[in-house]
């Protein structure tokens, strides 16, 4: 089990990370978002830079809590909340039938699909190892090598959408009936 949280720590850890430095890595990356939030009736014009902002600061402070060993926990429980509170986002927009490109990590052109939902509740779930578990205390090697593992899943989410497109039929249009 420590090396299962561990794996956790690592995968929730990048995939917030990447999630966040997407946002803040330009002004015009941050208002993209911002501009999507509005098409998607998440929230109003005015407060949509503030908003999104504020939640790629949330993403960078649950990463930065999730890496450090004695916040580790606060940092999964955080990481619960935010991944529930981005779920219901996506699941709002989908009830709704708003098709909108996702902008989750960057300057995606897929709309919101069931796919995304179900990602952020798998990422969700992630966290909870980390609530129920022991703190590890696994040997380095084995750490690491969990970490690592974490880690690249992490990177697979965060490029799950360019892979999706990769080895799509060409031909189909339509991405708002995608399972996965």
């Amino acid at each position: 089990m420590p090396h299962l949280v561990v794996a956790c720590q690592g995968l929730l850890a990048v995939v917030l990370l990447v999630s966040a430095t997407s946002k803040l890595r330009s002004g015009q990356a941050l208002r993209a978002l911002a501009d999507s939030l509005v098409a998607m009736r998440l929230v109003r014009s005015r407060w949509a830079v503030r908003i999104t902002a504020a939640l790629a600061v949330a993403e960078a402070v649950v990463a930065v809590l999730l890496l450090v060993p004695a916040t580790r926990r606060a940092g999964f429980a955080a990481a619960a909340v935010l991944l529930a509170v981005l779920a219901g986002g996506v699941a709002r927009v989908l009830a709704r039938g708003t098709a909108q490109p996702c902008r989750c990590f960057g300057a995606s052109a897929l709309p919101l699909s069931r796919r995304h939902l179900a990602r952020n509740v798998l990422l969700g779930t992630a966290a909870l190892p980390g609530l129920v578990a022991a703190p590890p205390a696994p040997a380095l090697a084995g750490t690491l090598l969990a970490l690592l593992t974490g880690a690249l899943a992490g990177l697979l989410v965060t490029a799950l959408d360019d892979i999706v497109t990769l080895f799509a039929p060409t031909s189909r249009t339509d991405h708002s009936k995608e399972a996965f």
